[in-house]
């Protein structure tokens, strides 16, 4: 079943228009299952799972789904570990549409979620209520001199290509760009450039609509505790509808660099060097597998005109290695941008990527803890635990450049390290074994981050309760509290991380 609400029947039929608000086989897609005796009417499959039957939802522009299949749709995530069936599935057609479900929702007390990419990988997305795909939004506004307006569910690929025709380009881009810009601004968003912070850090305004169901826009100097609450702070606030993020002028070339290593200290020593000298516009870590075990990748890359190449024996100097020695790669920006997305559709085409089961490991670690850390646990891992389609990577990021409170990352040095192992199965497929056995794997190396100041980046499988979401926020968590029952009093949004 669908729904725009009682009211939107005679708009439709009057207008008879391509507004996308037009209700198609409304009453034939309703599944009935049964009659309640008690309540003297026929009962969906949705009512008989458990759910409520939203027959009085006020009218709406877009669509409300109840039928079966689109509700399985978004049933799971990219992790394919958790899944949570939810009872109706919103494709907004206005912002409007969100406020007033979450009214609607909140009065019934129903439990609400957001969909971006569903690029989480435990189940913090899900939902057995009511799951609002944001793609349906996904308008770019306006792209300025130095930000862009634009809609939650735009894809960061393409702010991308549409920044790009005017010489500009986000600072910060994740490396797989196919993900929504509200999807990343609610944990976080973390690129290979190590000074420019978090995607959430080049966040100028937000429209958002609250868990009381009000739009609110905020900022650093309007309703800026409810902003910060936003920034990183996965949901558990308002749902993000919309977004000025800022802009930098883009170079039109990008040369990378590739220096690999069989040991962890002179990785880290030459990792350390290129940071120091803060003149590449990224460095950062990946592993490659050879043989039965896994090299050491120093990667790294300098933004370009063509009229003015980069001298690569200046930029790679002090090294444990001559310059000559690294694998130098040009291209294009774009190409650079999207290399990633390319590798990832070859992916989903040779090993059925979608369907692996993806329990990924990510943590934060300081200057101090990075390097034993690793040269423990790398030498350690198996096959099982990258898997055919994972990989590993090394993410160092300036501290004083992730300004936003809510992204939880270790104090006290001025570098911070985001580490991620991100596992895939070996076949795709639901496999419980195998997530038990990285899900218990994966609680065990962070319990051995946090004795030494780690902090979960929470894009991860990990389980996670109360507690741990308490020491996880620290000194914060009192302030994160009382966000919470400002802005969402009843405690309907974004239930998957269990924080609340």
């Amino acid at each position: 079943m669908e729904h725009t609400g009682r009211h939107a029947w005679r708009t439709a039929e009057a207008k008879c228009s391509s507004r996308r608000t037009l209700l198609t086989g409304a009453v034939a897609s309703a599944m009935v299952v049964g009659f309640d005796s008690l309540g003297g009417r026929w009962v969906s499959a949705a009512e008989a799972a458990g759910c409520p039957s939203f027959d009085d939802v006020p009218p709406l522009d877009g669509m409300l789904h109840l039928d079966s299949a689109t509700r399985q749709e978004d049933a799971a995530d990219n992790g394919n570990i958790i899944e949570r069936m939810p009872c109706a599935v919103l494709r907004p057609g206005s912002v409007a549409d969100i406020a007033k479900m979450i009214r609607y929702c909140r009065a019934h007390g129903i439990k609400v979620a957001t969909r971006g990419q569903a690029h989480s990988t435990y189940g913090q997305g899900l939902v057995n209520g009511l799951l609002i795909e944001n793609r349906s939004l996904s308008t770019i506004h306006s792209i300025g001199a130095d930000s862009a307006d634009v809609d939650a569910g735009v894809l960061w690929q393409e702010l991308l290509l549409a920044a790009y025709e005017h010489g500009l380009t986000p600072p910060v881009l994740t490396r797989y760009t196919g993900l929504s810009v509200g999807g990343t601004l609610s944990v976080g968003g973390i690129g290979v450039r190590n000074a420019h912070g978090a995607q959430i850090d080049q966040v100028r305004e937000l429209e958002v609509v609250t868990g009381d169901g009000r739009v609110q826009r905020c900022s650093q100097r309007r309703k800026s505790q409810l902003f910060e609450a936003m920034l990183g702070g996965l949901g558990q606030c308002g749902v993000i509808t919309r977004a000025r993020v800022g802009l930098v002028p883009a170079k039109p070339m990008a040369r990378s660099y590739v220096l690999s290593y069989s040991d962890n200290t002179t990785f880290f020593r030459d990792m350390r060097t290129l940071l120091s000298w803060g003149e590449l516009d990224g460095v950062f870590g990946l592993w490659a597998p050879q043989a039965t075990s896994l090299v050491y990748q120093l990667n790294a890359v300098a933004f370009f005109d063509p009229s003015a190449p980069p001298d690569n024996d200046y930029l790679l100097r002090g090294l444990s290695q001559p310059p000559i020695t690294a694998v130098t790669t040009d291209a294009g920006y774009l190409d650079w941008a999207q290399q990633v997305d390319r590798m990832l559709a070859q992916a989903r085409l040779a090993l059925n990527w979608d369907e692996l089961v993806k329990p990924w490991f990510a943590v934060w670690l300081d200057d101090h803890a990075i390097e034993h850390y690793v040269s423990d646990l790398v030498p350690s891992l198996t096959a099982a635990d990258v898997g055919p389609g994972g990989q590993l990577m090394l993410l160092p990021q300036r501290r004083s450049s992730l300004t936003q409170p809510f992204l939880r990352v270790p104090a006290g040095t001025p570098w911070v390290y985001l580490f991620n192992v991100l596992t895939t199965s070996a076949q795709p497929g639901p496999d419980p074994a195998f997530a038990d056995t990285m899900l218990a794997r994966n609680r065990r190396w962070f319990d051995q981050a946090r004795d030494v100041g780690g902090t979960q980046y929470p894009i991860g499988s990990l389980e996670f309760d109360h507690a741990d979401w308490a020491a996880q926020y620290g000194d914060l968590w009192p302030r994160f509290r009382r966000r919470k029952r400002r802005h969402d009093p009843d405690r309907i949004l974004t239930p998957g991380p269990g924080i609340f």
